[in-house]
């Protein structure tokens, strides 16, 4: 349905993030404990999905 759809992040294009990385526009500044547990949420993500593509390849 269209209520679960986030207008903000059909904003963000790759174009519109590379430009803000380039130009280091729209630093979001954190507590480091803040950044910390972040850091280690993103990482559990990508290693689930790592290991999710490593499970179908094998298949």
């Amino acid at each position: 349905s269209n209520s679960q759809i986030c207008t903000d992040m059909k904003k963000t294009t790759l174009e519109t993030v590379a430009q803000t990385m380039e130009l280091r526009q729209n630093i979001v500044t954190v507590p480091e404990e803040v950044r910390i547990k972040a850091k280690q949420a993103v990482d559990r993500m990508l290693a689930v999905s790592y290991e999710a593509k490593a499970a179908e390849v094998s298949q």
